[in-house]
């Protein structure tokens, strides 16, 4: 599998990892590689026969478990909350997934970590299997587990270009940032002195920090490259904030790189604006569609 491409616009760097897609139906970005791989292993096992996902009608995970289900060969069941499955099939997620060959079954409450519990349930019946949320592996993964996880978003960095200074990266999930830095120990920049981690969501740093050094790497051993977090997340706006944002002719998404696009060109950090092909914006995914 090819990396995607890494694109110099107008003087910064993006990589393009929503152009990693499947057409139709528009689902993209990092998150269906991590999806793909983690349904592939389980279909491996031979004994899983349908993929369970519980999120809300808002999350594009519906859309990404379906579609993967389906190249798998596998059925796919997504449970949603406080609805009807008729009434939900009206969010684009649900569509899709119900377009991809999807069953839809709703709960009584939204709230994320009852919709986890049935989902937990309806996976305890054989032939079923059910995608932890967020597409990431289970907290109780293993270290071998987490280093296959960690190693499909890493293998993305070996194409940045050695002039690039300054990583910018979205932190939400965290999935996709600590795959970076996971493949950082291996393909790092020659120039790369600072990453900026922009906390788009409650944060996820100790998380982050588990997981790598639960594989054993640490980023005290990455010489002189300094790490920044930045905190968006109830500062400066909330996680469910959409800012639709277009620049450089990309169109971002507007619950994740859009609201961190917004709010760089209005604080102008120096590395951001000097446009002089040292910055690289790392694109997780764009809209579905």
């Amino acid at each position: 599998m090819s990396n995607t491409p890494v694109e110099l616009r107008n003087g910064i760097w993006y990589k393009r990892e929503d152009l990693y897609r499947i057409d139709p139906p528009g689902v993209n970005g990092s998150k269906l590689r991590a999806c793909q791989h983690l349904i592939g292993r389980a279909a491996e096992r031979g004994d899983v026969m349908t993929v369970v996902s519980a999120q809300s009608v808002l999350s594009p995970q519906a859309a990404m478990a379906a579609t993967v289900a389906r190249q798998f060969d596998l059925e796919c069941e997504i449970i949603v909350g406080a609805t009807t499955p008729e009434k939900a099939v009206r969010h684009q997620s649900i569509a899709i997934a119900v377009e991809q060959g999807a069953t839809v079954s709703s709960v009584s409450v939204a709230y994320n970590t009852f919709l986890q519990s049935k989902g937990r349930e309806a996976a305890l019946q054989p032939g079923k299997w059910l995608l932890p949320y967020g597409i990431t592996t289970p907290s109780e993964a293993g270290s071998e587990e987490i280093e296959a996880f960690l190693a499909v978003g890493g293998a993305e960095t070996a194409n940045l270009p050695d002039e690039v200074e300054t990583l910018v990266l979205p932190f939400g999930s965290a999935n996709t940032a600590t795959g970076v830095l996971y493949g950082l120990f291996d393909n790092r920049p020659t120039a790369l002195r600072d990453i900026y981690l922009m906390e788009i969501g409650p944060s996820r740093r100790a998380w982050s920090e588990d997981r790598l050094q639960a594989v054993g790497r640490y980023m005290s051993d990455l010489p002189d490259l300094n790490v920044h977090f930045i905190t968006l997340h109830d500062v400066w706006a909330s996680y469910g904030d959409r800012m639709p944002e277009t620049l450089d002719d990309i169109v971002f998404h507007p619950t994740y790189e859009g609201k961190i696009v917004r709010y760089l060109n209005m604080v102008s950090p120096e590395w951001w604006t000097r446009r002089d092909g040292t910055t690289c914006f790392w694109i997780v995914g764009g809209p579905i569609g």
